[in-house]
């Protein structure tokens, strides 16, 4: 595992409730929280640690790249145009949807087999792409009545921080239909619950007045005495110390391109270009770092790439110290100095592997060059997702959109890092009231743990279905019976009817049941029938011819029509004695035991069948069972006490043969009369 994941802080509450919300639910998350909290860490956790198939999308080139995914528009090919509700083009209607998208068969799958769809940097998302998301993924999961076709979503972002950006044309369209540009007016949404988690702990400063400070600028809860500190710190005259590494974050992209230009016309030394290159597809909007990287010794520089052995961070500034035929030498804030190599950076696809079942990234293409950029001055809306010590924040003009000051401020880690090059008013807090009134509905605990709750009541009744399917009707109550204490689902009639099919599948059985238990009835009175006529016959064997193996073997086929056959089996037993087959007697007098244990004359004779086979312990126990069934039989104890002295116990024998004696015991009775 990658070093940054061992250092995360997954002990955080809120950390543990989004992370739980996307292993073990499919309901759709959004992911917010201030600056400095960890989204962007969450994410590269979630995509180190699901078992889920997902992939990551965001709206620029640039947001894509340094989360390790796609761009919205390149994985949707979503037009460039107002997308209304309705719109003919994503109609199912004569295929016109897939005329339209032309998406590839292995693309198709892909959205097909696709679990999660995270998508960062959200709040930029124009609303109506969110449902154009929607319609895509319903009509190719093919679950059209199921939001987003039954994918779960992870969404990132920060409506504070970052608004989408809609021309004024595109607005007087899609005003008819939405009530903010924002992704959370979305219709999808109507319909679907979205649970909003908000990482609430800051990483990036440990002052808490700041960081109080910087909620109420977030939420425009600010106060008179707010600006006014912040207005503290305003000295248009300052002048970053030459070894101090001061960058000023302006609104206006014209102001930067100014002071980086500037700052570099000032130095001494020549110019020099670092050229980077192109492999493959990597379009320019999503270039990192300018293809042609004009560079001077002494220029202030800001790293855009963690460094592998963590010796600096995306936002890391620091100062050429040399450049020679080695490479380029930059002097950190900590004052070490590092030989900087070119990095590389992937332009990636994602295709769907079929044979192993799950989502592969291709490089479509890549960009070579040193992850360096000149860095006396940045966007505010460039320097989303940094961290700095000192800034300089010039709002010359004001600010003009949503979240920009406190964007501005929250850079820094410290009230005291920050330089103001000029004053700020209440005018600069744009703050849209309905994000303040979006944003109230994070971390609902209730709506979390029903989350929660109803994943597990969806496994319990799956497990449930799939039990009873098997015939394992036990497991399927208890899974049933797990799965209503979590979510009572038999209320729903379309669940009540769904079990109404399931059981009367009982009600059929029982009536094939009844019909199949009818014809063997029948057939066993048949089978019956005709073991009888075969027992007939043994008997005319015997009577009329004395054929004692074909009586024999009219038994044995009566036996086989009808393995019960008491009388069968019995008369065979006392056959097999006459032709001196004794093991076979016995083993047929002990399967009449079994049809009939209480029978005297079965185990009198298997007794005396023993004797003759010299099995005294057999015979014992059969001579026992005889004279419990019948206790005024004096062959019984007669043959008893024989059996007794063969296993010599004497004074037993005697004393059967005395009870025989006094039952008038006659020697010469026949061998087999009961």
């Amino acid at each position: 595992m990658n070093e940054w994941l061992e250092n995360i802080d997954t002990d955080n509450a809120e950390f543990q409730d989004a992370f739980k919300l996307v292993q073990f639910t499919n309901r759709s998350v959004f992911l917010t929280g201030k600056a400095g909290t960890g989204k962007s860490t969450f994410l590269k956790y979630i995509c180190a640690n699901t078992h889920k198939k997902y992939v990551v999308v965001a709206p620029t080139g640039i947001a894509a790249i340094n989360a390790g995914g796609q761009t919205l528009h390149s994985f949707f090919k979503i037009p460039f145009r107002p997308i209304l509700p309705d719109d003919p083009d994503l109609s199912t209607k004569d295929g016109r949807i897939y005329d339209f998208l032309k998406y590839r068969k292995n693309h198709q799958k892909l959205i097909r087999e696709l679990d999660l769809l995270i998508i960062d940097e959200v709040s930029m998302l124009r609303v109506d792409i969110l449902d154009f998301i929607d319609r895509v993924l319903r009509v190719y999961s093919g679950h059209m009545q199921v939001p987003f076709g039954g994918k779960q979503l992870l969404m990132v972002g920060d409506v504070f921080q970052l608004e989408p950006v809609v021309k004024r044309e595109e607005w007087s369209i899609l005003s008819r239909f939405y009530q903010t540009p924002f992704f959370f007016s979305a219709r999808v949404f109507r319909n679907l619950p979205m649970v909003q988690i908000e990482l609430k702990k800051v990483y990036r400063q440990n002052n808490p007045e700041f960081v109080n400070l910087l909620d109420r600028v977030r939420v425009n809860a600010v106060k008179q005495d707010d600006i006014k500190r912040v207005n503290q710190r305003f000295n248009p005259k300052f002048n970053a110390p030459i070894d101090e590494l001061f960058i000023t974050l302006a609104t206006r992209r014209d102001t930067v391109d100014f002071i980086n230009d500037h700052k570099l016309e000032e130095l001494n030394g020549e110019e020099i270009v670092f050229e980077g290159s192109v492999t493959g597809e990597f379009p320019e909007s999503a270039l990192p770092t300018p293809r042609k990287l004009i560079l001077k010794e002494n220029a202030q520089v800001m790293f855009i790439k963690n460094d592998q052995e963590r010796r600096w961070y995306n936002g890391s500034l620091g100062r050429i110290d040399e450049i020679n035929d080695n490479g380029i030498y930059v002097r950190m804030e900590n004052e070490e100095i590092h030989l900087i190599e070119k990095e590389i950076w992937q332009n990636l696809r994602y295709n769907y592997d079929e044979k192993n079942n799950r989502v592969i990234e291709e490089e479509i293409g890549s960009y070579k060059q040193y992850p360096l950029k000149l860095a006396w001055a940045i966007t505010v809306h460039k320097s989303q997702g940094l961290t700095f010590d000192k800034v300089m924040i010039d709002f010359s003009g004001g600010a003009f959109a949503g979240g920009q000051l406190y964007v501005a401020l929250s850079r820094c880690r410290s009230l005291e890092g920050i330089i103001m090059k000029s004053t700020v008013s209440q005018r600069d807090v744009i703050v849209k009231r309905e994000c303040v009134d979006f944003s109230r509905k994070s971390n609902n605990k209730l709506l979390i743990k029903e989350s929660l709750d109803s994943a597990q009541a969806d496994d319990n009744y799956k497990a449930a279905l799939k039990a009873y399917k098997k015939g394992d009707f036990h497991s399927a109550m208890e899974s049933l019976g797990s799965a209503i204490t979590k979510r009572n689902d038999l209320t729903k009639p379309v669940v009540l009817r769904f079990i109404a099919k399931q059981l009367s599948v009982i009600t059929k059985l029982r009536k094939r049941v009844s019909e199949l238990e009818r014809k063997e009835r029948k057939r066993n009175k048949q089978l019956e029938d005709f073991a009888r006529e075969y027992f007939l016959m043994a008997n005319e064997c015997l009577v009329k011819a004395r054929d004692k193996s074909a009586a024999i073997a009219n038994l044995n086929k009566a036996i086989l029509l009808k393995p019960d056959f008491f009388d069968a089996i019995y008369k065979r037993a006392g056959l097999k004695i006459e032709i001196s087959d004794l093991e076979g007697a016995d083993k047929d007098y002990t399967l009449a035991s079994k049809l009939k244990p209480r029978t005297f004359k079965i185990f009198y004779n298997r007794g005396r069948t023993r004797i003759l086979l010299k099995n005294y312990n057999g015979a014992y126990n059969d001579f026992k069972k005889a004279i419990r069934l019948k206790d005024d039989h004096a062959d019984s104890y007669y043959y008893l006490s024989l059996v007794c002295e063969r296993l010599g116990e004497d004074e037993e024998a005697e004393k059967y043969r005395n009870i025989s004696g006094n039952l008038g015991f006659e020697d010469e009775e026949d061998d087999h009369k009961d």
